[in-house]
C-alpha cells in the first residue's frame, strides 16, 4: 500500500473511531447508521486486502534464485560434454547452439536461460538415445556421447531443474499479479469511502455542529489526513553544498 493510501486509511479509521465512540449522539439518524455500517464493512475489507497485498515476496524470490542457480550448475557440464563431442564430430550447428559459457548463462535473462537449457537437454537426450541403439556388432560404431561422460541421470536432473525453475517463475508471476490486483481493489474501496463520507456522512454529521459541537469538532478533526513525512537525512554532498552557499565572513579591519 502506498504512503498516500496509508494516510487515507488512517483517516478513515480515525473517523470510524470517533463515530463508534459517539453512537449515543447520532444513532437516532437512521441514514448515519447505514453509512457507518458501510464504512465499517469497507474498512474490514481494506484490512484484509492490506494484509494480503503486503505479503513478503522475498521467500519466493529466494526460491527463484535458488532454482536458477541449480539449473546453471546442472546445465553447464552437460553443455560442455556435448560441445566437446560436437567439436570432435565437427557439428558446426551444434557448436553454435551450445557455445555458451557458465558466466554468460548466469547473466542471461530467465527466458533465455530456459530456452538454452531446453536446447541442451534435447540435444543430450537425442545423442544419448542414439548411443543406446548402437551395439558392439555395428559395422561402423561411431563414438558415443556416453564415452564423453554424460549419464542418463545428468540429463533427467537437468530436465527436472528446468521444470522446477519454470514453476518457481510462475509462482512469482502469480504472487506479483495478486499484489497488483489487491492494490487495484484497495484503490477502488478507498475511492468509495471518500464518496461515502463526502456525499453523506459529512453532510449528516453537520447537523450536530451546534447541538453537539464536541462531537462535530472531533469528527472534523478525524477527517483531516495526517501526512507522515519521512525524515530526510542529509548526505555529505548536501552538507558541503550548504556550506558553499553560506556567505563568507568579512575579515576584521
Amino acid at each position: 500500500m502506498k504512503s498516500k493510501q496509508k494516510n487515507k486509511l488512517n483517516m478513515y479509521n480515525a473517523v470510524f473511531s470517533v463515530m463508534n465512540d459517539h453512537k449515543e449522539i447520532w444513532r437516532g439518524v437512521f441514514q448515519l447508521k447505514s453509512v457507518f455500517d458501510k464504512l465499517s464493512e469497507n474498512l474490514s475489507h481494506l484490512a484484509t486486502l492490506k494484509t494480503a497485498q503486503e505479503i513478503d515476496l522475498q521467500p519466493i524470490l529466494d526460491t527463484v534464485s535458488e532454482k536458477r542457480e541449480s539449473i546453471i550448475v546442472l546445465v553447464n557440464p552437460v553443455a560442455n560434454i556435448i560441445l566437446a563431442y560436437a567439436h570432435d564430430k565437427n557439428e558446426k550447428k551444434l557448436i553454435k547452439k551450445l557455445n555458451l559459457s557458465k558466466k554468460e548463462m548466469a547473466k542471461s535473462k530467465d527466458s533465455d536461460l530456459i530456452e538454452n537449457s531446453s536446447i541442451i537437454y534435447k540435444a543430450a537426450k537425442k545423442l544419448f538415445k542414439k548411443s543406446s541403439t548402437e551395439t558392439e556388432k555395428s559395422d561402423k560404431k561411431s563414438v558415443s556421447i556416453v564415452d564423453y561422460g554424460v549419464t542418463e541421470k545428468m540429463i533427467s536432473d537437468l530436465d527436472a531443474a528446468k521444470k522446477d525453475f519454470v514453476e518457481s517463475l510462475l509462482v512469482l508471476d502469480e504472487a506479483i499479479h495478486n499484489k497488483k490486483m489487491k492494490g487495484k481493489k484497495i484503490t477502488s474501496i478507498l475511492k468509495k469511502n471518500e464518496r461515502l463520507l463526502k456525499n453523506k456522512m459529512d453532510l449528516l454529521v453537520s447537523i450536530f455542529e451546534t447541538s453537539n459541537p464536541a462531537f462535530y469538532n472531533a469528527y472534523m478533526e478525524a477527517r483531516v489526513i495526517q501526512i507522515e513525512e519521512p525524515v530526510k537525512i542529509k548526505n555529505k554532498k548536501e552538507k558541503k553544498s550548504e556550506k558553499k552557499e553560506q556567505p563568507e565572513e568579512s575579515e576584521a579591519e
